[in-house]
């Protein structure tokens, strides 16, 4: 079947269709689906979490660099405090890339292969994930005095739950509460999606929106276990996986193309909204203001995909955007391994001067962070990501 050529919002092409969005283009079939400006809003989303866990939040430490004190705290300090909901953007996009392949799926052989799917999530998160946690128990329990228990309950996917009940701990292994976040949600998303059709899915979503935030006005109004329980409850951050799937059943099958100033209008509006929710007290974190900051975050990670995914399309990509899609392919490593770079990096630079040390910690935690990544992703990823296409209907990101 013959498919119309991508047109930009607009200009009409040479189809009669829409002037808002064609038909999908020879680049993305039903049995393929990749757009590299995904892979640059990975990476994104893991420099926003970056960025909260290695620079000051301090405006004061930013003279160092010359940098005026009301600049920072104005800019800098909100943009800084906002970098954690990197992990909603990652949640958000996850949710939009599985549904969008699956819908494909569905279209290209008539069904959800559920078994399949499971079975590409284990090759692509437990190798990683399973060693990770394997290669830092030594020094969580003997060192840090971590309890057992709390990798036991992450090898069960279960880590965030953990941390809700018990308070949290300085884990090495901290940042994994959001894999099991993702991994407890796709345990359901693929079943829904293998019994209902496309409208009646994303009616769901609608539903699972709103009961999100529902239960997180109730539950930050009531007694939750301790204030910063309200970001790891699996039940408080399912609002992203909603709308990151409610975008994609909504551009299923279309190819919407925005001009540039339209999606730079679209990415500041975003922006603004992380840097408005930094100014939050807490960041919007936790207290009550979650119950109006994390769906808006919902939405300007949604409207960032919406943003990233209408670019027109490409058939070349110059050294530095190979350089991004590079580093969004490594972005799972990048995410982590940071959090025991900047521990090393603590203990190595404790005697280091106070109004410089933050820069070297930073820099040495990102160069060690980067090392790591691609080693991990050429040494331990990549065999396992080759042996997914045995169980893959829709391709994606080249490997």
């Amino acid at each position: 079947m013959a498919t119309p050529t991508p047109v930009t919002l607009g200009h009409r092409g040479p189809e009669p269709e829409s002037d808002v969005s064609s038909r999908e283009g020879a680049d993305q079939t039903p049995s393929r689906y990749y757009r590299p400006e995904l892979d640059w809003l990975r990476f994104l989303a893991f420099a926003m979490v970056f960025l909260l866990h290695a620079f000051p939040s301090d405006p004061a430490k930013y003279a160092i660099l010359g940098i005026p004190l009301w600049f920072a705290q104005a800019i800098i300090a909100p943009i800084v405090q906002a970098g954690g909901y990197g992990v909603d953007l990652f949640f958000a996009l996850s949710a939009f890339l599985i549904t969008e392949l699956l819908l494909r799926e569905k279209e290209a052989t008539g069904k959800v292969h559920i078994r399949a799917f499971y079975l590409r999530r284990i090759l692509r998160i437990w190798p990683l994930y399973i060693g990770f946690i394997v290669a830092v128990l030594p020094f969580d329990v003997f060192w840090l005095g971590i309890p057992f228990s709390y990798h036991v309950a992450l090898l069960a996917f279960t880590g965030n739950w953990h941390i809700v009940f018990t308070g949290g701990s300085p884990s090495l292994c901290g940042n994994l509460w959001s894999v099991c976040v993702e991994e407890q949600f796709y345990i359901v998303w693929p079943n829904l999606m293998a019994r209902a059709k496309t409208k009646r899915f994303a009616a769901m979503l609608i539903g699972l929106f709103a009961f999100t935030c529902l239960y997180r006005i109730i539950y930050v109004y009531g007694t939750p276990p301790f204030p910063f329980a309200v970001w790891y409850n699996t039940f408080t951050r399912l609002d992203g996986f909603a709308l990151g799937g409610l975008l994609a059943c909504a551009l299923h099958g279309r190819r919407i193309v925005l001009p540039f100033l339209a999606r730079a209008a679209v990415f500041i509006l975003a922006v603004g909204i992380f840097w408005g929710i930094g100014r939050v007290p807490y960041g919007g974190y936790y207290g009550e203001s979650p119950a109006w900051t994390y769906p808006l975050v919902a939405a300007a990670s949604v409207a960032l995909i919406f943003a990233f995914a209408a670019s027109p399309p490409r058939t070349t990509l110059g050294p530095l955007l190979q350089a991004l899609s590079y580093l969004g392919k490594i972005s799972y490593g990048l995410y982590v391994f940071h959090g025991p770079a900047l521990r090393l990096a603590d203990y190595l630079l404790a005697g280091a001067s106070p109004e410089w040390s933050w820069i070297w910690r930073m820099a040495f935690a990102g160069i060690f962070t980067l090392v790591l990544s691609m080693i991990s992703y050429a040494v331990l990823e990549k065999p396992f990501l080759r042996m997914k296409g045995r169980f893959t209907f829709v391709r994606s990101r080249p490997e």
